[in-house]
């Protein structure tokens, strides 16, 4: 009798929720539509849930929060597995088989309309506005990327370097979490078909081992290829896994977990807002284990409680219902206006934009999403999928040869344009030869190729960070005027200072810790006639431990030199130069030689200080060179002072070198 009286009551609310809204919407978005045989099917609650997930994800991507608000979208992945799990399950247990074609016509009906019309939009606007110059070829290999549900692979390959600036500017880029659904998608009902004359508990053991796999491969890719860990459908496995587990639960119970529910909602809150290391591993559980404890909450019956009345509010739900066209459209929204627009985005404009992302996923949602949800009498379900499968393949197609055809040589490019294409690639010609990125190991050391000339003894030596790389033409000039070679050792975010712990992953930690060890010992071995130092050198305040690991490399290294030369810092521009140029908006990047001071008198300070206490320590200012009294800008006498955002352009650095032996001229003539 309780257990109709819940049922009876759970129909009054959502009767009453959904009635009252304006918009008229109703819950054909969600996976489990409401049928006889299973009165408790749909779950306001899981709305709610999406709603926070995807409100977290947009805000981020926005730069206004919450800290670690990309976790929203491990909470999908936790979502999808239960849903499909759910419907799987269901057609399992009443119809004693599994039918694939059904299965993948459901995904068809869910994603593919709402998925090709946004991409439509989004390459048809960004072949007006993006530059013919490589960018609308490199959209449209993405926009097929993700078609071809493979967007995750391209954009490891084409995301995540250190020197990369091309994420916030790839319109399709948030696709590669659609990619990885479906690839578990391929996987996941070939594995329950597989053990569905398993006994329910062996099953569940089973499914969770393979889990526990993902996230140990996940796990392992962190440590030797994070980018892989990120994208790769394998080390997310584990999350959508767990949404699948709780869907496989019993659910006899007739009321749910209040406590249950409220522990979810607040785990859930604090992974969306304290920042977060170590992710996908271990750093995705707070989100994972809070998502998969407020589903497994309503999974099991009803549940009453400020937690799920707030779950279940309209607002909520509203946002729940779109959260899908809200995903597909915020991203292209934000990357297209920034790449356009140089810089930080204003509030004025990010508010604008989020309205009218949340304005065009309603439109989607209305117009797009739920007519196509209708079902289709007369369709085969291998028809539908059929043809899905040719419409991919000739949209992906036809944006490939779109991107092509609106692509044009630089030889017809304005002198802006052009500039633009050199300052990308005005970078020190030996970095990919003989600097270690942050994920390389230290050893072999040091990697041949680096020396200026071969056959001359080598004296100069540019030690750091990959700062430190970018000065590498200073040491070369500096050889070449004293007849000698010079070599590097540079690698990224490794500043040169002896047992400095740099903040990074742990591997990335200690691999600098034997880097800068194995640099010192061959200052050490060899001896140099001049030591050059570069580093993004960090605020003191907060980095006391470096500044005094530094002093004491330097002073270790004297006896072993005849001098020691420390760059001090250099600007950090708002957006990066070669975008600043290609969009003319050159005021936007530039930053006030104000805010430049108040970033760097006190690493400057520190680094003088160590200066004056030695005579053999050179420290050379930069900041006159890199700024005017009023500002610092992108520009100086027609080339770039920058190839990104705050690392200084080949031309930038020969050009101060050969001030600078200009300057030593002058004072010993």
């Amino acid at each position: 009798m309780d257990g109709i009286q819940n049922q009876a009551r759970q129909r009054t609310q959502i009767h009453l929720i959904y009635s009252a809204t304006k918009f008229k919407i109703a819950p054909l978005h969600t996976e489990l539509e409401l049928q006889p045989s299973h009165p408790l099917s749909y779950r306001p609650e899981i709305d709610g849930l999406r709603a926070i997930a995807v409100l977290s994800v947009v805000l981020y991507h926005a730069g206004q929060g919450p800290a670690s608000g990309f976790v929203g979208v491990d909470m999908f992945f936790v979502i999808s597995g239960y849903l499909i799990t759910s419907l799987i399950h269901r057609e399992s247990r009443e119809t004693g088989k599994i039918d694939l074609f059904a299965f993948y016509a459901r995904r068809v009906k869910r994603i593919l309309p709402a998925l090709l019309f946004v991409l439509l939009v989004t390459v048809a606007t960004s072949m007006i506005v993006l530059s013919p110059y490589g960018e609308k070829k490199e959209l449209s290999r993405s926009a097929a990327a993700a078609l071809g549900f493979v967007g995750n692979i391209y954009f490891q390959t084409r995301t995540g370097g250190y020197f990369d600036s091309i994420a916030n500017h790839l319109p399709t880029l948030h696709l590669w979490s659609l990619s990885v659904e479906e690839q578990f998608y391929v996987v996941w009902p070939l594995l329950l078909l597989a053990l569905r004359g398993v006994a329910e508990k062996s099953r569940i053991g089973l499914i969770a081992l393979l889990a526990m796999l993902s996230f140990a491969t996940a796990e392992t890719l962190l440590y030797f290829s994070p980018n892989m860990a990120f994208f790769q459908m394998p080390a997310r496995f584990w999350e959508l896994a767990i949404g699948g587990i709780t869907a496989l639960l019993p659910n006899t119970q007739q009321r749910g977990h209040r406590l249950e529910l409220t522990s979810g909602v607040t785990l859930v809150l604090v992974a969306v807002f304290v920042p977060i290391a170590h992710f996908p591993g271990y750093g995705a559980l707070p989100a994972v284990a809070g998502a998969a404890l407020i589903i497994h909450g309503v999974h099991i019956a009803s549940v009453e409680g400020i937690a799920a009345q707030a779950l279940r509010s309209r607002p909520m739900v509203f946002f729940g219902l779109t959260s899908y066209s809200l995903y597909l459209w915020h991203w292209p929204l934000l990357s297209i206006y920034r790449s356009r627009h140089p810089g930080p985005i204003d509030p004025l404009h990010t508010t604008a934009l989020l309205v009218s992302a949340a304005a065009l996923a309603w439109l989607s949602y209305r117009f797009v999403e739920r007519p196509f949800r209708r079902p289709t009498p007369g369709t085969s379900n291998k028809a539908l999928v059929a043809s899905s499968l040719f419409a991919l393949a000739a949209s992906a197609f036809f944006i490939l040869q779109l991107g092509s055809f609106f692509h044009q040589d630089l030889y017809h490019a304005s002198p802006k344009e052009k500039l633009a294409q050199r300052t990308e690639s005005d970078m020190p010609e030996n970095r990919l030869a003989c600097h270690y990125t942050g994920f390389e190991p230290p050893l072999p050391f040091p990697k041949p190729g680096c020396l200026s000339a071969a056959h001359k003894p080598v004296r100069v030596l540019i030690w750091g960070d990959s700062h430190a790389l970018a000065w590498e033409p200073m040491a070369r000039i500096l050889a070449q005027r004293m007849n000698v070679s010079a070599t590097s050792h540079t690698r990224d975010a490794c500043p040169p200072a002896l047992n400095y712990h740099n903040g990074k992953r742990e591997r990335e930690t200690n691999d600098c810790i034997k880097f800068n060890q194995l640099s010192f010992k061959s200052i050490t071995k060899n001896g140099f006639d001049t030591l050059i130092l570069s580093a993004l050198w960090p605020p003191p305040q907060k980095n006391k431990e470096f500044y005094r690991d530094f002093e004491q490399t330097v002073l270790q290294a004297l006896p072993m030199v005849r001098k020691v030369i420390i760059l001090g810092p250099t600007p950090y521009l708002r957006d990066s130069a070669p975008r600043c140029i290609r969009t003319g908006e050159l005021n936007a990047c530039a930053i006030s030689r104000d805010d430049f001071n108040a970033q760097s008198t006190e690493p400057s300070r520190q680094l003088r200080s160590l200066a004056k206490r030695n005579a053999k320590i050179r420290y050379v200012d930069l900041a006159d060179f890199f700024c005017t009294k009023k500002y610092c800008p992108v520009l100086k006498n027609g080339y770039a002072l920058y190839w990104d955002t705050n690392h200084v352009s080949a031309t930038a650095a020969r050009r101060f070198s050969e001030k600078f032996q200009e300057d030593k001229q002058e004072q010993h003539p």
